[in-house]
C-alpha cells in the first residue's frame, strides 16, 4: 500500500477528479469507477465498504457526483477501484464530515469491487 496524494491516487487508476476539493469519485479511462473510501467505514477487513450519502450536507457537489457515479456503476455493472483515506488520528472523528481532518491516501490495486447495494442513500461495495 503506497501513500499518495488524493490526486495521485486517482491518477494511478487513470482517473481525474472533477474537483480535488470536493470530489471523491471519478470514472477512469478504462470505464471503471474509482472511489475514495474512509478506512474506518470498512467491514470485514478491506472487503466491504458501507456508507451513506446522507452523511454529507444536502446540495454538496461531491455527494451529487458520487450518487451519479453509484447509479452508473449499478446500471452498467462497472468495476470499482479503491482509494483508501485513512485518518491520522481516527479518534478525532466522531460523526459528520471527516474531510477537514488530517489523512493519508493509498491504493489497493489488487482489489476490484462492485456496488452490491445502493438505495439512493445507503451504499455498499464489495471488493475481491
Amino acid at each position: 500500500m503506497k501513500r499518495l496524494t488524493l490526486t495521485r491516487a486517482f491518477a494511478t487508476y487513470g482517473a481525474r477528479l472533477k474537483n480535488v476539493r470536493w470530489a471523491s469519485s471519478a470514472i477512469a479511462n478504462d470505464g471503471s469507477l474509482v472511489v475514495s473510501c474512509w478506512q474506518h467505514f470498512f467491514t470485514h477487513g478491506c472487503q466491504r465498504y458501507e456508507d451513506r450519502l446522507s452523511r454529507w450536507p444536502t446540495g454538496h457537489p461531491g455527494r451529487g457526483l458520487l450518487a451519479e457515479h453509484l447509479r452508473l456503476a449499478v446500471k452498467d455493472k462497472l468495476a470499482v477501484r479503491l482509494v483508501v483515506a485513512t485518518l491520522d488520528a481516527p479518534t478525532q472523528w466522531v460523526s459528520g464530515a471527516a474531510s477537514p481532518l488530517r489523512k493519508t491516501f493509498s491504493t489497493q490495486q489488487h482489489l476490484t469491487g462492485k456496488v452490491v447495494t445502493f438505495d439512493g442513500d445507503f451504499f455498499a461495495v464489495e471488493f475481491q
